[in-house]
């Protein structure tokens, strides 16, 4: 089993920086950077994929901290311009489809289908989280398209900075995808 991020989020400052407010800052730096390449790249979940570009470093952290040379923010770039690969790659082979295969299962009918029990365990993780929790996650998610102004705005209405705000929602969307993992497993394997 893979340890969450926030367990390694000390060793990530201290990585960054040994005095742990110039971490802090590097660490905000980082993240912003991350943020503006994935908007320039014109990904509108600009800052989901900050934070996954960034739970990919630390989940690689163990690995790399002792031996990696130079500027750690060199390395999150890398991180995130591989992502860009990876999600440029999907998109392509979801572009790239064959005639014949959109013929023989169309879109509109697959779709549900196939989303069905991930949105159902969504719905019943959501359910489970404490009600100031989701209530916080909804709000955060409410943006059709991920708005920093509007996100900054709720974390002042909250009395707590945007990044702390970030690191919560963050969390419950852990919780919530670990929850969700499981119960599609369960799913799965009650079909069998």
């Amino acid at each position: 089993m893979t340890k969450r991020w926030e367990d390694n989020f000390d060793p990530l400052l201290a990585w960054l920086d040994p005095d742990r407010d110039r971490a802090g800052e590097k660490y905000e730096d980082i993240r912003d950077s991350l943020v503006k390449i994935f908007s320039w790249r014109g990904a509108f979940d600009a800052e989901d994929l900050a934070d996954e570009a960034i739970t990919r470093v630390i989940n690689k952290l163990p690995e790399i901290a002792q031996s990696y040379k130079g500027d750690p923010a060199k390395y999150f770039y890398g991180v995130a311009k591989n992502l860009l690969w990876e999600l440029n790659r999907r998109e392509q082979s979801r572009v790239n489809l064959p005639a014949s295969d959109r013929i023989e299962q169309p879109a509109q009918e697959a779709e549900p289908d196939r989303f069905e029990p991930e949105f159902d365990c969504l719905k019943k993780c959501l359910r489970r989280l404490p009600k100031a929790e989701r209530e916080l996650f909804l709000q955060y998610h409410q943006q059709e398209q991920r708005n920093i102004p509007y996100r900054k705005e709720l974390a002042r209405r909250r009395g707590e900075t945007a990044n702390s705000l970030r690191v919560k929602v963050y969390r419950i969307r852990a919780t919530l995808q670990s929850c969700i993992r499981n119960c599609v497993k369960n799913k799965a394997q009650r079909l069998k």
